[in-house]
């Protein structure tokens, strides 16, 4: 009889901190991508550490994106998002936006990421 033992690779939690946020990011679709250059107007001063997390196109002001949590296997980078929308009959801007987090994060080297954005959660007042 032959016996096979899968090592199942664990993952952990990483540290990480929002270091910018806003409601006109100007992407309209829903991904996570890591900074270079090319989104040096939504984050002036980011590296090759910094995660843009992107909710995509929204009908109006009031919405924002939080991450929950960001954990690693070693070789892909797991974040979970929430949305937050605007609270029934709250006034809002009559505007398309397109909101985003950036968030700093502590791994040796950027990797690819998976996106998982949970749907609204009533902001707190």
């Amino acid at each position: 009889m032959i016996w096979t033992f899968t090592l199942m690779a664990r993952s952990n939690p990483v540290s990480w901190e929002k270091v910018a946020s806003g409601y006109q990011s100007g992407v309209y679709e829903q991904k996570a991508v890591w900074w270079d250059s090319t989104y040096s107007r939504i984050v002036e001063k980011g590296d090759d550490r910094t995660l843009l997390v992107f909710l995509g196109r929204r009908p109006t002001g009031g919405f924002s994106v939080e991450v929950e949590e960001v954990k690693t296997d070693g070789k892909r980078l797991s974040v979970v998002a929430r949305e937050v929308c605007p609270e029934p009959g709250q006034p809002v801007i009559m505007v398309i936006t397109s909101p985003f987090v950036a968030i700093k994060v502590d791994v040796p080297k950027p990797m690819p990421v998976d996106l998982k954005v949970k749907g609204c959660k009533k902001s707190k007042k």
